[in-house]
């Protein structure tokens, strides 16, 4: 804080020679003397068994490797940045949404008890307190497409992570949030985690006697979050589009906590395509007569009815007019 105004000049007490800093501006001009500024000084372990950071990018020659932040330090960043969860809750997958359209389009009507589908989708959506005084909303999405994850996995580890794929979406969805909200890049150097994070954000000034009578009435009335989460007229919402963790070929979910596998992963074998099956008897619904290939219920109704047996899209296509 300026001595001279009530303004705060972060770069006096934290130089950005000697820290990072995790904050949306370094000056305020003014700040009211309803609310004083929190400024906590967080240090992030270089130790990789700490887990709070991993290898992103490996160094080669003259090229130094590259880390980024666990989920265990972005908790630590997050704990002292104020930022809380407002809800986290999973949301309807990509694939059920078509299935859903394409059910929508034949009259019938979805049947969900008999789908294979296993993917999951989660939404975040944070509350993150800020030096002007308002909060922001950061809302942040994480899709899994199972199929695309457990491909040369062994049947141990896919039985392993889809066991485990609910948590691992809700946490990305977070990380990806937080990232956002902290304005953390996607990998930093090992140096540079020498130096301490310094994140900023405003609280009521407790030392003012109207603010404390008011601070008392919410806390017993529990109306109102303490630091303002629920004043809607200052508050705006940042929808998350895209973040780094999603680049890194899956090294950031070998340094999680949802899954501990007891034994180091396999390299698994890859698997040769399936031949075409043969149906013997009556047509499975949810198999392509003609190439085998699995389908949805959606799928096989749709060609059920305009060709009189189950296939899938690409064989209805080369088919062309043969509907029975």
């Amino acid at each position: 804080m300026n001595n001279n105004s009530n303004s705060l000049v972060i770069t006096q007490q934290y130089p950005v020679e000697k820290y990072n800093l995790l904050v949306s501006m370094q000056t305020v001009a003014e700040i009211s003397d309803i609310q004083k500024p929190v400024m906590n000084v967080v240090s992030i372990s270089t130790n990789l068994n700490d887990k709070e950071i991993y290898e992103q990018e490996k160094g080669y020659g003259p090229n130094p490797a590259k880390y980024a932040i666990t989920k265990k330090g972005l908790t630590k960043l997050m704990r002292a940045a104020g930022i809380k969860i407002v809800s986290s809750r999973p949301v309807i997958p990509s694939t059920c949404q078509k299935c859903a359209q394409i059910n929508a389009s034949i009259g019938k009507p979805v049947n969900c008890g008999a789908c294979s589908n296993k993917d999951v989708k989660y939404e975040v959506r944070i509350s993150v307190p800020q030096l002007t005084g308002e909060n922001i909303e950061i809302v942040a999405h994480k899709e899994i497409f199972v199929a695309d994850v457990v491909k040369g996995m062994s049947d141990k580890q896919a039985a392993e992570f889809i066991k485990f794929r609910n948590e691992m979406c809700e946490s990305k969805a977070l990380n990806r949030a937080l990232r956002t909200a902290m304005q953390i890049k996607g990998t930093y150097l090992l140096e540079e985690f020498k130096k301490p994070f310094v994140v900023a954000y405003l609280v009521p000034n407790l030392d003012n006697d109207a603010v404390k009578e008011r601070a008392i009435d919410s806390f017993f009335a529990s109306k109102n979050e303490l630091y303002g989460g629920n004043n809607d007229a200052a508050r705006r919402t940042v929808y998350v589009e895209d973040d780094p963790e999603d680049l890194d070929g899956g090294a950031y979910e070998a340094h999680q906590t949802p899954i501990e596998p007891a034994a180091a992963p396999e390299i698994a074998e890859p698997t040769p395509a399936p031949a075409p099956v043969k149906q013997n008897g009556p047509a499975d619904p949810n198999i392509c007569v003609k190439c085998g290939a699995k389908i949805s219920n959606g799928v096989s109704n749709y060609s059920i009815e305009n060709y009189g047996q189950p296939y899938c899209m690409t064989c209805q296509r080369s088919m062309g007019g043969e509907k029975q």
